[in-house]
C-alpha cells in the first residue's frame, strides 16, 4: 500500500488487488485454494469485508486534495496575495 496515494487505478489493476486481497483473506483463514471456497464464503469465514479498493481511493482522494491545497497555497505567495 506504500504511495497508493499515487496510483492510477485502471480496471486490471483493480482486479489484481481484489485478487491479492482475497489470497491475503485466504492465507489468513488457512483456506487453500484446492478447497475451492467461494470468496463470499471466505469473507464470511474471517469475519471481514473487501476494502482494499476503497482504501485506495480514498487515499488518493485525500492526496489529490492536499497537492490542490498546496497549489492554491502557492499560487498565492507568488501572486503577492500572502506575506511571508
Amino acid at each position: 500500500m506504500y504511495g497508493s496515494e499515487t496510483w492510477t487505478l485502471r480496471k486490471l489493476g483493480q482486479k489484481y488487488l481484489d485478487i491479492l486481497e482475497m489470497w491475503c483473506w485466504r492465507s489468513t483463514g488457512k483456506i487453500s485454494w484446492v478447497d475451492r471456497a467461494r470468496n463470499e464464503g471466505v469473507l464470511h469465514g474471517v469475519k471481514e469485508e473487501r476494502n482494499i479498493l476503497h482504501v485506495v481511493k480514498r487515499r488518493n482522494a485525500k492526496w489529490i486534495g492536499l497537492v490542490l491545497r498546496r497549489n492554491c497555497f502557492l499560487k498565492d505567495v507568488v501572486e503577492g496575495k500572502m506575506e511571508g
